[in-house]
């Protein structure tokens, strides 16, 4: 009996992780600029001083080039004179999340009373905290012939080591211009 529910909170609790640290996307939009006008796109290639990417050029190339194929997928193409830029960032910091799980104000049946300088099972905290690396990247649209940024994409992500890298940002790119094209719909729409 104690293996089975063991098994049971141990599967809840990592359900409820993945659920809470899943990818997140975000974004803002000029809902008055008319998205149809662009066709053909280019990447900003210039970057500050304390952008990561400035001296990581594995992952630069490796957002650009899933976000040149979304992009491409969807029907836009790059060109020498495009419609707008491209510029993206990205960036990862450390986050800790503490969750509380139990019956009635932060107490309930799991792993949580000392017992003989042991923890066991018992009536008791069930608190559990969890430190991550989370991913951003950001992702701006910026009409060439004004320099005004029209559309504005962040996704975040929790970051699981290099082996994984390529597949998040496959991923993120996908989300990012599926975002994008839901947008500029949402535009065309109201505008016509």
């Amino acid at each position: 009996m104690k293996s089975f529910r063991a098994a049971v909170c141990g599967s809840l609790f990592l359900l409820m992780v993945t659920a809470a640290f899943g990818m997140s996307v975000k974004s803002d939009y000029d809902k008055n600029f008319d998205f149809a006008s662009l066709r053909t796109f280019a990447f900003k290639t210039d970057r500050a001083a304390n952008d990561p990417l400035r001296t990581n050029t594995i992952e630069g190339e490796r957002i650009q080039n899933a976000l040149a194929a979304q992009l491409e997928a969807n029907g836009f193409s790059q060109s020498p004179d495009p419609d707008f830029i491209v510029a993206f960032y990205s960036r990862t910091r450390v986050k800790t999340q503490v969750q509380s799980f139990g019956y009635g104000p932060g107490f309930g049946w799991g792993y949580g009373i000392p017992y003989r300088a042991r923890w066991r099972w018992g009536f008791g905290p069930d608190i559990w905290t969890t430190t991550y690396n989370q991913g951003c990247v950001m992702v701006d649209i910026i009409n060439r012939r004004t320099s005004e940024l029209v559309w504005r994409g962040v996704v975040k992500d929790t970051v699981n080591g290099i082996g994984q890298s390529e597949k998040q940002a496959n991923e993120a790119a996908k989300d990012l211009v599926k975002s994008f094209i839901k947008d500029t719909k949402k535009v065309d729409k109201k505008n016509s």
